[in-house]
Formats: structure tokens, sequence, C-alpha cells
């Protein structure tokens, strides 16, 4: 009966932490910004369900810690059921101490679920001036490493941001206005198909005219991800009059890999097997090798090509003494995309106790269908010939 209660509680304490794993709480902005002393301002909190089943009974709470309180309302709300995937926003008026400190300050939020709490830190920039800034920022470039992933592979997205503008300042009706950008949140949102790991960026700073600013973002291709070209939000909130900006960042995912074919036959070259090493990629490999498998010694015991870029070709040879009994030989291709190691398809060679070799791999071709042609071809002509000298003997 004790083992039987021991092991209820366990079950119910892994829930519930499996529960709350399953939560992810992010800041979506402030207004206004920066706050000032002795003053209230709202703040909005992101709540997303990132596990794999529904979640219930939780609770989003913001966590009083000077110099912030909340006014007027509970600490707690309670947004009920959370099904997979679903996401809720939640607003929160917030009071500042009128002695609270200029600069950056702390605010907690966080989540429970029954006994499990989860909290997060989010800054917030405390003033007695806002800035009345017009700058704004534009995408400059992005770039994705590996270039192309391929599905299971992790990649780095790079955004970079520039602010455009050439003057520090520009006077409008008699005001002089500041052309710095200051972004306050920037965000790089998953689908079905690519998951983003990175937390989103908060107050990333000031982006002076001319000056750009690299925002990088760490995403996964899921497993058995079709090829094709998938778009992933950009979100990114300003401060002041800063515009927001929303843009596709589009990832392209190819699962096309290097291919090894046989080069020449031991009958031309003796002890020795030579192979054509190509790579059908759309983009750079790295360290890409071909390492030799069975009853046989090879010299070297493994070839190293290491870059190979798109549509490059090499040939790589080994000398090989065939053990006894004598097996199937196997090469297998080894390569890294990006930060992801692969292996291609290996390719088979047969060994038939002579010289001759078969060669057996993925997408080799098969020549029946040429014999038969030819010699449907052969029976034709054949019969053509037979016509004609009876037609001539007849005529005759």
């Amino acid at each position: 009966m004790v083992a039987l209660v021991i092991f209820i509680s366990f079950a119910g304490a892994a829930g519930a932490a499996v529960a709350d794993n399953s939560l992810r709480i992010s800041l979506i902005k402030y207004d206004p910004y920066p706050v000032s002393p002795d003053s209230d301002f709202s703040i909005w909190v992101l709540v997303k369900n990132v596990g794999d089943s529904d979640v219930s009974g939780a609770s989003i709470e913001f966590v009083p810690k000077y110099p912030f309180s909340v006014k007027n309302e509970s600490t707690v709300k309670y947004p009920g059921t959370i099904r997979k995937n679903d996401e809720a926003v939640y607003k929160f008026m917030v009071h500042v101490d009128k002695n609270a400190y200029v600069g950056t300050n702390t605010i907690e939020i966080g989540y429970r679920v029954d006994s499990f709490f989860t909290k997060k830190e989010f800054d917030i920039e405390v003033g007695s001036d806002v800035v009345d800034a017009k700058g704004t920022v534009r995408l400059e470039k992005f770039t994705l490493q590996p270039e192309v992933p391929m599905a299971g592979d992790t990649a780095t997205v790079t955004i970079t941001l520039k602010n455009s503008a050439s003057e520090y300042t520009i006077k409008m009706d008699g005001k002089d206005y500041s052309m710095n950008a200051q972004i306050q949140s920037a965000e790089l949102l998953g689908n079905e198909f690519v998951d983003v790991t990175s937390e989103p960026y908060y107050n990333a700073g000031i982006v002076g005219p001319g000056d750009s600013l690299d925002l990088s973002y760490t995403v996964r291709i899921k497993n058995n991800t079709p090829d094709g070209t998938y778009f992933l939000n950009f979100d990114l909130k300003g401060s002041a009059r800063l515009y927001s900006l929303n843009l596709k960042i589009p990832i392209r995912v190819e699962s096309s890999s290097i291919q090894t074919a046989l080069s020449e036959t031991p009958e031309l070259n003796p002890g020795k097997i030579v192979l054509n090493v190509a790579n059908n990629r759309p983009n750079t490999v790295q360290a890409a090798s071909v390492i030799p498998v069975g009853n046989a010694s090879f010299e070297p015991a493994e070839y190293f090509i290491g870059t190979m870029e798109p549509d490059e070709l090499f040939t790589v040879k080994f000398d090989m003494k065939p053990g006894n009994p004598q097996e199937d030989l196997k090469f297998r291709l080894r390569f890294k995309n990006g930060n992801n190691w692969h292996e291609s398809e290996p390719l088979t060679v047969r060994l038939n106790g002579s010289t001759t070799m078969q060669i057996q791999g993925a997408g080799s071709p098969s020549f029946l269908p040429v014999i038969a042609i030819l010699a449907a071809v052969l029976i034709i002509i054949a019969v053509f010939f037979v016509y004609m000298k009876r037609r001539r003997a007849k005529s005759g």
C-alpha cells in the first residue's frame, strides 16, 4: 500500500514536471518606453504551449519585486486549459516606485503548474525622460549556415538590421528628433517543419544612423521534413516612434547527398580501386571522406577529401588486397553539412573470385531494359532480311 502511494505521488510529480516544461513565457512589449519613476505602465507577456499535450490548471503570476508592483488588479491570471501549440497574451498594469533606480531594472513574471513554479526575468528601462525618436531599421541581409540544411539539421539564421539614416538628428516643426533606433524585442517564430530554439531578444540596444546590428537564432529542421522552402516569421517591435517590422525569412531544405561511383575496373588497374566522388548538393559540404569496409586491407584506411563545392568531382584511389574468403566491400561516404554529420548510402562492390567486380549502389541503373531493346532490334532486322530475300527469289 505504501509503495502504491509512493508510485502515485511520483507519477503525479512527473506529470506536473512534463506539463511545466511544456510552457514558454516571453515578453512582448511594455509601454511607454522607458517608464518613469512614480508612474504606471502596461506590460504584455506571451504564454505558449510548446509541448506535445494540453496543459490544464496553469496560472500566470506577476512576482511583486521592488521597484515594481501590480496596480488595482490581481497578480495571478488563470488561462484554463492551454491546448497544444496554442498561445495567449496577458496584460498587467504595473506601478513604478518613485525612488526606482534610473536605468535597467528587472521584473519577474512566471507560470505555475500544480506546485511547480517557473519564473523568468525581463529587463525594464526606467528613466525620467522619454526619447522622442524617429529612427527606423530595415533588413540589410540574412544568412543561413549551413546555406541549405537537410532534414534533422541544426542551422544558424543571422538577421542583419541597419539604420539607414545619415544624420543623428532631424528638425521638424522647430523641434529636434533623434534618429537612433531603439529595438525593444525581436523574435523569430518557428512553424510545423522548423523549430526555433533560441529565445527572443529583448532591449537589444540602440542602432545609430548608418550602424548595423546582427541577431542570430538557432533553428532545427524536423526529421522527415520534405524538400522545399519554408518561411519563418520575424517579428520586431521598436520603442518610441520606431515602426514594427514583420518579415518572412526563407529556409530551403534539400535532402540530396554526395555520391560515389567506380571509376576504373581492376582489369585496367589491378590491386587498386578508383572511385569518383561528386557533391550533388546545392551548397558546400565540409570534412568529406570515403571509408572502405570489408574483408580486405586498404591503403589509405580512410580517404579524406575535405571541403567540396557544389557539383565538384574528386577522384580517390585505394590500394586493396582482398582477404580470404572474399566478401562484399562497401565504401561509406561521410561529410558535414554545417555542424551536422551525415553519411551517404554506401557503394557496394562484389568480388566474385576473379578480377571482375560487380558494382551496386543506391540508384544504380539496370542494363536489362537496354539488352532487351537491342535484342528486339536485331530480331526485327533479321526478319526484314529474310523477307527481302524471299521476295527477290520469287521475282527472279
